[in-house]
């Protein structure tokens, strides 16, 4: 039996927990995002090198005939697992133009109230950056406005409440528009490829010619976002003017 077909398939199986481990403290916000994904690539580097030692073990089979080659060919399959997938989306991640915090008034941003006092201490700052990022946005979402309707705020609001819902927001605070008063809907939602939590807050602003509707939506953690707070605003403005029928000015 060759020994190192007994090992490469030992350290591919030890790979999975080492990977799991990771994700496990990421989802109960244990880890940051990073520290957390320095564990899972740790989980696969273990993966790899299994896939080293099964390749070595099996050009030892090929020479000197020993047995284990089916455990090579597990070692190579489980490894593979693990490699493929982590390959794929780090691929992906490079096609992608990320930014963590993104809002469609950077120089007045929505305010996170309720979220900022339940989240995590790991979790990123609230803070909004200020100028450095809303030069980057600037130029890698120029479309990327608020929204005014002639509809009245209760209005617009109750139809934000009803998108929310749809998508499956974990709605955290509903906050009606008064007079003289902001109305505010604060959420959570998940984002691919990882199921990251993104936090996004919905400024509902009675105006003069109507409602003036402004959105926020930031990572919870890291500095990667796979483009999904730009795209998630994108979606919903879209859909708030299908439902209300076509904006003001955007």
């Amino acid at each position: 039996m060759s020994r190192l077909a007994v090992w490469s398939l030992r350290t591919a199986i030890f790979a999975f927990p080492v990977t799991f481990i990771g994700a496990v403290l990421y989802a109960t916000e244990t880890l940051d995002f990073r520290s957390a994904l320095y564990t899972v690539l740790a989980g696969v580097g273990v993966a790899a090198l299994a896939l080293g030692l099964a390749l070595a073990g099996f050009v030892v089979i090929w020479a000197e005939g020993l047995k284990g080659l089916w455990r090579v060919i597990g070692a190579v399959l489980l490894a593979l697992v693990l490699i493929v997938p982590t390959a794929t989306l780090a691929a992906f991640g490079m096609g992608v133009r990320n930014l963590p915090d993104v809002t469609t008034d950077t120089v007045d941003p929505p305010d996170f109230v309720t979220l900022g006092a339940v989240r995590s201490r790991v979790a990123n700052s609230l803070v909004y950056p200020g100028d450095r990022l809303a030069g980057v946005q600037l130029d890698l979402y120029p479309g990327i406005k608020p929204m005014t309707f002639d509809a009245p705020p209760d209005e617009i609001f109750r139809g934000l409440l009803l998108l929310a819902k749809r998508h499956k927001w974990l709605i955290v605070d509903a906050v009606p528009p008064r007079e003289g008063r902001d109305g505010r809907v604060e959420a959570v939602a998940r984002s691919l490829p990882f199921g990251l939590r993104d936090d996004l807050v919905i400024r509902v602003r009675p105006i003069a010619t109507g409602t003036r509707v402004d959105m926020r939506s930031t990572a919870r953690s890291g500095d990667v976002d796979f483009g999904s707070n730009a795209r998630r605003i994108s979606q919903l403005f879209a859909e708030l003017a299908d439902q209300q029928g076509r904006p003001l000015r955007r």
